[in-house]
């Protein structure tokens, strides 16, 4: 399987289009992946919507997520200036300037848009980013997207459970540390719960108390996609120092509501194959900040 992603990578980005196209057709009339899973968190979220708009938004997801796969596919053979000239960075001066302070930062963001091609695009930055990632059941697979992640200098993966002991031994480093904090708690009993797309939904409390341990201010990634093959990573500051001045929890509201505005503007480019919404809130919640 690896070896033929490798292949595959080698053909035009319009070839592997049109092999996205037939996927998509596939997806939407003959074997529609995780259907029940994706109508019912559309439905779910937007309430407001008919049948056929809703019907409309997850076709158009179909395609979005063939696309996804496939320039995920792309990425092990893309050059430098291919990465350039399809993902755009914009307003992440402030990041910059942080960073040539001796300032590390925390870059959080969603599952939208093209994240893969995100952390190539990190790589020609001034600064280095440290990603920190759910290791994968499947070894070799994982092996293979860790090997595809760090193709190009300036990337460093950590794998969730190391992470805290990594992150002691370069705490004072400056670079940005990068989460992707959209995910399902495991145990959501100990989560952050808020109202997100018209649900109950837990959060991972991570995010937050990484940055309050280490004193990093929070920027937003909004990860969009502009057309096909074109890219966008819209920086915005979440939380500055002090974050003392902030409340417990305040952080995980932020990046919630502005990650919500983002799903709201460009549905179809959301995972709603993924069962984010799987916990149901427990009547007693054990989420201590302390």
């Amino acid at each position: 399987m690896i070896n033929f992603i490798k292949l595959l990578s080698k053909l035009p980005l319009f070839v592997l289009y049109g092999i996205s196209d037939f996927c998509h057709f596939i997806l939407c009339y003959i074997f529609p992946y995780r259907k029940k899973v994706i109508d019912q968190n559309l439905k779910n979220s937007f309430p407001e919507k008919s049948e056929n708009e809703l019907n409309k938004i997850r076709n158009r997801f179909y395609l979005y997520f063939t696309d996804l796969f496939i320039e995920f596919v792309k990425g092990y053979s893309m050059s430098k200036e291919q990465i350039l000239s399809r993902v755009k960075i914009i307003g992440d001066e402030e990041v910059q300037k942080r960073i040539s302070n001796k300032q590390p930062i925390i870059l959080v963001a969603g599952h939208q848009g093209n994240w893969e091609w995100a952390i190539h695009r990190l790589a020609f930055t001034n600064y280095t980013s440290d990603i920190i990632y759910q290791k994968l059941n499947n070894k070799k697979f994982n092996d293979f997207t860790l090997q595809l992640r760090t193709k190009f200098p300036g990337i460093l993966m950590m794998e969730k459970r190391e992470s805290i002991l990594l992150t002691k031994d370069r705490k004072d480093v400056p670079r940005a540390v990068c989460l992707l904090s959209d995910q399902a708690p495991q145990k959501p009993e100990s989560a952050y719960w808020t109202s997100f797309m018209n649900q109950d939904t837990a959060f991972f409390t991570g995010m937050e108390r990484f940055a309050r341990d280490y004193n990093y201010p929070v920027f937003y990634i909004e990860l969009v996609k502009i057309k096909r093959g074109q890219y966008e990573m819209r920086f915005e500051l979440l939380a500055d120092l002090p974050l003392s001045n902030i409340s417990n929890g305040e952080i995980i509201e932020r990046f919630a509501r502005r990650l919500e505005r983002s799903v709201n503007e460009f549905p179809e480019q959301y995972l709603w194959s993924h069962r984010r919404w799987k916990h149901k809130k427990p009547e007693q919640l054990k989420l201590k900040w302390n």
